[in-house]
């Protein structure tokens, strides 16, 4: 697909960007004219005869549209002035574990900056409506992860993607959101903090042009980009007929891992990474299970082991015993132990001060490890 260049001069950056604006030049077809070219300003200057013979006449109908009302400035324009970054599959500085992938983005707009490392990356995807577990879980896995050098990549999406960004930023590493619209559109409305959060530690991208609304057809290609960026995905909770699938299935054929983790039988969102496992995925109980299957070594221990703890009183240890990797309701953690309501409630207080019990809303708390 031609020879790696360290910048490409701005006369054909535009005409990139102009083809890669066209609806119906994906990445494939893309390929071919550049192919058969050399350069995307002479196919932008050809016949459509020709061009129809390369790329099909409904994709050369919308390509003789597009010429008739887009200059191919605008895009460098806006791109400029918004303080935008473009990289174009030809340069060097493209990722490498993208450009591996079957047809690759020819182009990737860009807010923040990829930096060295970030090849070494893991996907956390899942549902938009995870469990308090779930969230949770996604959340952990980000933040150990990061801590370990991992870059999180995800979609920006409600649930566990916004969970997955969020653990890695506040873990202060690294984070890629891959974004189904523009990098000018925030979808959804609400993760628009998070989003600068994101380029701030890290880079939010997209394969579709400036302005391109958050079609539903355009999620399959964006998560073709988050397993292509990674080494490995992690699916935590999402239902058999969930895009987070989609996502493992591109990493299957990709050559990456696919880990996953398994849930109660009664969830609905347990059923994705169950079926996941029956076919072959890797069953994640902790971080561990990802850096040794991968082969990254641990830079620093992790975890917090129960004979570490300092506890203050036989109560402080009684109750820790008896909280769970799941969420569990103070009271019944008050017919468990046979305690007062009130010395429950302080000793968790207190656990909770020492960073080994996490509380959820609804009076739910769940151990740390």
């Amino acid at each position: 697909m031609g020879v790696l260049i360290n910048k490409m001069e701005v006369r054909e950056q535009k005409y990139w960007l102009a083809w890669n604006r066209v609806p119906g030049v994906g990445a494939s077809r893309f390929f071919k004219l550049l192919e058969h070219y050399g350069r995307m300003e002479d196919a932008w200057n050809d016949s459509p005869e020709v061009i129809t013979a390369i790329i099909g006449a409904k994709a050369c109908t919308e390509w003789l549209k597009l010429k008739t009302k887009w200059d191919p400035e605008d895009e460098l324009e806006k791109i400029a002035i918004n303080g935008y970054k473009v990289l174009y599959y030809s340069e060097a500085d493209y990722p490498s574990n993208l450009k591996k992938i079957p047809d690759p983005p020819p182009v990737l707009y860009c807010r923040g900056q990829f930096k060295y490392g970030d090849d070494v990356a893991i996907a956390i995807v899942g549902t938009r409506n995870p469990t308090l577990l779930g969230a949770y879980n996604a959340k952990e896995l980000a933040m150990q992860l990061s801590q370990q050098g991992l870059t999180i990549v995800s979609g920006l999406a409600r649930g566990i993607d916004t969970e997955a960004h969020k653990g890695a930023i506040e873990a202060g590493g690294r984070t890629i959101a891959v974004l189904g619209c523009g990098i000018d559109v925030v979808y959804p409305k609400e993760n628009e903090a998070l989003m600068e959060l994101v380029a701030d530690n890290g880079v939010v991208i997209s394969e579709f042009a400036l302005g391109t609304a958050p079609l539903t057809k355009n999620f399959p290609a964006r998560n073709r980009i988050i397993s292509g960026l990674s080494t490995g995905v992690i699916v935590v909770e999402a239902t058999s007929d969930s895009g987070s699938l989609i996502t493992a299935g591109f990493a299957l054929e990709q050559g990456r891992e696919v880990f996953a983790v398994p849930g109660s039988i009664g969830n609905e969102g347990s059923k994705g990474p169950h079926q996941l496992i029956k076919q072959g995925a890797k069953l994640v109980e902790d971080y561990h299970d990802i850096l040794s299957e991968l082969r990254i070594p641990e830079l620093a221990a992790g975890g917090v082991k129960s004979e570490s703890i300092s506890f203050e009183t036989e109560i402080e240890q009684k109750v820790y015993s008896l909280l769970k990797r799941e969420p569990q309701h103070i009271d019944q953690l008050i017919r468990q132990s046979g305690l007062t309501s009130a010395q429950i409630n302080s000793t968790l207080v207190q656990l909770e001060l020492k960073g080994v019990v996490k509380r959820f809303p609804g009076q739910l708390f769940l151990r740390v490890t």
